[in-house]
């Protein structure tokens, strides 16, 4: 039942009414442009001790943090720059016109959200691929359609393709080597696979490939299929190892969708002969020019040490790269832009960068670093999102025992309330702060819950519906609010460290063995990647 409102109640819900109207006045006033002068606030703050940073205590601005998150909360564009980049742009592999748009919209896009200094880095990488048809068709034996995309950056074959007979390498180990023996010798081998279904299975993938090629290079193998780790027939692409050189693959390879492959190895072991095509037609081109895009808010007392905030820009282009990392390159912008509208100024530059090829060994990443290598020193710390839109759950410290904890804890603070608290000091390889942590830069990636992050990985189905808004928007609160408090801190997270200590670290953490499995250590030794000697 419905009770008529009394005089004294009407009154009431008008107060009330007129309380909301003035809180989406102040929402509405805290995400308004800044100031012409934003320092002019904040000499104004400090006159009157009050709202200004301290120098001294290890909090985030009692004034900054909280517009960031209102900022980063309330509306923006975020989503529909996001929209622009997977749904128009689409996928965007390294070296392609797609790419080339990408890089159009991220410098256009931080220019929107009120950055001034904005420009783009090139390096150079080896190659441009990009697919051609790919073809596996059974030549003898049992014969159905076989559902296969090229491993990423594979070697193209012959115009009229590899034929051979199809052999059952098993899970490509040792043992399965041995007992294939010579009918290895200028087969097709036909490699299983486990479900993919966590990070952990991922990283496995990565860290097992590698072996497997080169076991089958040294056997005479003309080509690899893959049984694919999807189930439903979900292809994907990506390359068979991660922390190269952009490089092509040492054979041709295909993904082989996991039902096919499956089928292909019943039969295999039931006796049959079977004797395979494979058409890889891929185009791969020359040495190219890509870019990073890199944006900056100048500190206002010590404009050249530097907070990096980045994420990578180029995706593999089966589906729009929502998920990675599409969604992770606008919530960089976005944060930018949720800085800038708080008009305040942090202590030292914030450095916004999109990384290019990152997918084909974090090429942009690696560039960057040679790029602004008299820079490292007063380089405070690099975070690097890059693991979809699932909720932050705190950072990873690169293998960093030595950073202060009690800094990492102050500057997020602001965001407790939503469990971002959980710091490891695992050291992690597979994204853009491998560089950073070479040449002995503090480096915290960030956390996050899986979701639906592994099981749309590079594959047609990484696209924009798949993306969590409103997560992405806690996650760029977060990243704000970091870059802001690390840049303002008196206290540093930690030190650079020496090439000896780097060096320790990599034993330390086992990271050594997994830069060999990639064939990254020998540009380490040489002193090719990472500090020098």
């Amino acid at each position: 039942m419905v009770r008529p409102l009394t005089l004294r109640a009407l009154w009431a819900s008008l107060g009330f009414l007129a309380a909301l109207l003035l809180a989406a006045m102040s929402v509405s006033a805290q995400i308004s442009a800044p100031e012409p002068d934003p320092l002019a606030r904040m000499r104004r703050a400090a006159a009157a001790n009050s709202q200004a940073c301290s120098e001294s205590e290890l909090s985030a601005c009692a004034q900054a943090a909280p517009k960031i998150i209102a900022n980063a909360m309330g509306p923006s564009p975020l989503a529909e720059n996001l929209r622009r980049l997977t749904d128009e742009i689409g996928g965007r592999l390294t070296g392609s016109p797609a790419m080339a748009k990408a890089v159009e919209w991220a410098v256009a896009a931080f220019r929107d959200a009120g950055i001034d200094d904005v420009h783009t880095e090139k390096f150079t990488i080896p190659h441009t691929w990009s697919e051609g048809a790919t073809r596996v068709e059974i030549v003898s034996g049992p014969g159905f359609a076989v559902h296969a995309v090229s491993v990423a950056w594979s070697p193209a074959t012959p115009p009229s393709g590899i034929e051979a007979e199809l052999v059952d390498a098993g899970a490509g180990a040792p043992d399965d080597f041995a007992r294939i023996g010579g009918t290895a010798r200028g087969a097709i081998l036909l490699v299983h696979t486990d479900v993919l279904r966590t990070f952990d299975d991922l990283f496995a993938e990565y860290l097992r490939d590698p072996g497997i090629i080169t076991r089958a290079t040294a056997a005479g193998a003309s080509a690899i299929l893959w049984m694919g780790t999807r189930e439903g027939l979900l292809l994907y692409r990506h390359l068979t190892g991660l922390g190269q050189d952009g490089s092509l693959e040492k054979l041709p390879q295909a993904i082989v969708a996991r039902e096919d492959a499956q089928r292909l190895a019943g039969d295999l072991g039931a006796g049959k002969r079977i004797r395979v095509r494979l058409e890889l037609p891929n185009r791969i081109g020359g040495p190219a020019v890509e870019q990073n895009v890199v944006a900056e808010i100048r500190g206002r007392d010590l404009p050249n040490d530097f907070v990096v905030l980045g994420a990578h820009l180029d995706s593999f282009e089966l589906g729009t790269g929502a998920l990675d990392n599409g969604c992770n390159a606008a919530l960089v912008i976005e944060a930018a832009r949720d800085i800038h509208l708080t008009g305040l100024l942090p202590k030292r530059s914030i450095r916004f960068v999109l990384f290019s090829g990152e997918e084909e060994g974090m090429l942009g990443s690696w560039a960057y670093v040679r790029t602004h290598h008299d820079e490292l020193d007063h380089t405070n710390a690099a975070i690097i999102f890059d693991e979809g839109s699932g909720r932050v759950t705190g950072f990873s410290l690169g293998g960093r025992r030595d950073l202060q904890p009690e800094v990492l804890r102050q500057a997020l603070a602001p965001v407790n309330s939503w469990s971002v608290s959980r710091l490891t000091d695992d050291a992690i390889l597979g994204t853009d702060n491998l560089d950073f942590l070479l040449e002995g830069v503090p480096n915290l990636v960030a956390n996050q819950e899986e979701a639906n992050y592994v099981a749309n990985y590079h594959a047609p189905s990484d696209t924009y519906d798949k993306v969590d808004i409103l997560n992405l928007k806690l996650n760029t609160a977060v990243a704000g609010v970091l870059a802001f408090s690390l840049a303002e801190f008196a206290t540093p997270l930690g030190p650079r460290l020496s090439r000896l200590q780097i060096d320790k670290l990599l034993k330390d953490t086992g990271l050594d063995a997994q830069l060999k499995t990639l064939e990254v250590w020998p540009y380490w030794e040489a002193g090719r990647r990472g500090r020098q000697p």
